[in-house]
């Protein structure tokens, strides 16, 4: 997997370096997209006086989280990151034409009502001042942006957008299926009941909880399939109803932003474990003055999970692992709360859900 944990404090200018590039790319689109998601969100919640669905403690893995609401206050996102450029077989699966180009035209086609009258080409560049502009704005359009290596080593660009991405749920299912043994070759050869719960843990496999749809299914299917690649990449995916911004790789570590607001004990702790990581000011992590509207003292938090695939959601075992089934996919590796965008700090390493931090499976 990518590290990923300094992504508050990522230099200004991109490295020379190649080989450097797509992470530093990766790491600033990951703050601008926590930004928008995340944290321009919350303030929108604010500004029209709409509580902000905070999660319980209880609910912090995916698989455990049965929001089927969805908050039309909360920004979506769904971008692909690709270290080059797209690998050619993938073309039957994703959407790539002339007419889906970021360009003027094509903007102004999809979008008449957007106004972009200080758009400039360079702006499509990941590393062009006007890129955060840009991006915002385009985020709003249906289905995916996708962003890959320029002609002529121009750096990484920002090429397609409503990129659509065709590929059935079930020939999903049944590749992870066969990939990690609970199936031998065709999807229903154990009956739809089967069928029914190998499909809601592939959609844990991916760090989402088992109702996910639209956005997120499309996330899960290019991940899989970009996996299969010879390529770095980054998934970016941001829904409506658990209000969190997830990233996959190729790597078997799932990266999930959201924002949390623990009270009673559960605050206490992280005053503790902020001061054992040295951090004197609070005010740079709290995403609202501290205690404001508040009568148990608690304020909003940014905060990040690792979370891993258990044993359980790796190849091999029994050769039926029905009783894998039954048991977690996903543990938490890490979890740390974030200064909040725009302050520096150290990250404050917080177990929120204690219980939940040890691979279950092993």
């Amino acid at each position: 997997m990518t590290d990923t944990s300094n992504i508050i404090s990522m230099p200004n200018a991109a490295p020379a370096d190649p080989s450097a590039r797509f992470l530093w790319n990766r790491e600033r689109l990951t703050t601008q997209l926590l930004r928008h998601s995340l944290v321009d969100s919350f303030h929108r919640f604010n500004s029209d006086g709409k509580p902000y669905p905070f999660i319980t403690s209880d609910h912090i893995l995916p698989s455990l989280s049965q929001t089927w609401v969805e908050h039309r206050h909360q920004s979506t996102v769904l971008m692909f990151l690709i270290d080059g450029t797209l690998p050619r077989p993938l073309n039957k699966h994703f959407r790539l034409r002339s007419s889906n180009r970021v360009t003027w035209r094509n903007i102004q086609r999809m979008a008449p009502d957007l106004d972009l009258t200080d758009f400039k080409a360079a702006h499509c560049h990941l590393d062009d001042p006007g890129f955060g502009q840009l991006l915002p704005r385009l985020l709003a359009l249906d289905y995916a942006l996708l962003a890959q290596q320029g002609a002529d080593d121009s750096g990484m660009v920002l090429s397609h957008m409503h990129v659509k991405l065709e590929r059935l749920t079930d020939t999903a299912i049944k590749e992870l299926g066969k990939d990690l043994g609970y199936i031998e070759r065709r999807l229903f050869e154990r009956g739809e009941d089967y069928v029914e719960a190998l499909e809601c843990k592939f959609f844990e496999y991916f760090g989402f909880s088992a109702n996910a749809a639209g956005r997120k299914s499309a996330a899960a299917m290019a991940a899989q399939l970009l996996s299969a690649q010879d390529q770095r990449f980054a998934v970016f995916v941001a829904g409506q109803e658990d209000c969190r911004l997830t990233v996959l790789d190729e790597g078997p570590v799932i990266e999930q932003y959201l924002l949390i607001r623990p009270t009673g004990l559960d605050l206490e702790r992280f005053h503790l474990a902020a001061t054992a990581a040295g951090v004197e000011n609070i005010n740079h992590y709290a995403l609202t003055n501290l205690g404001a509207n508040s009568t148990d003292g608690a304020f909003p938090l940014v905060y990040r999970l690792l979370l891993e695939r258990t044993k359980a959601a790796r190849p091999g075992g029994t050769r039926h692992r029905d009783r894998d089934l039954s048991k977690p996919w996903l543990h938490i590796r890490e979890a740390a709360v974030l200064p909040r965008p725009g302050q520096v700090g150290p990250e404050i390493p917080y177990h929120w859900a204690e219980g939940l931090s040890a691979d279950p499976a092993k």
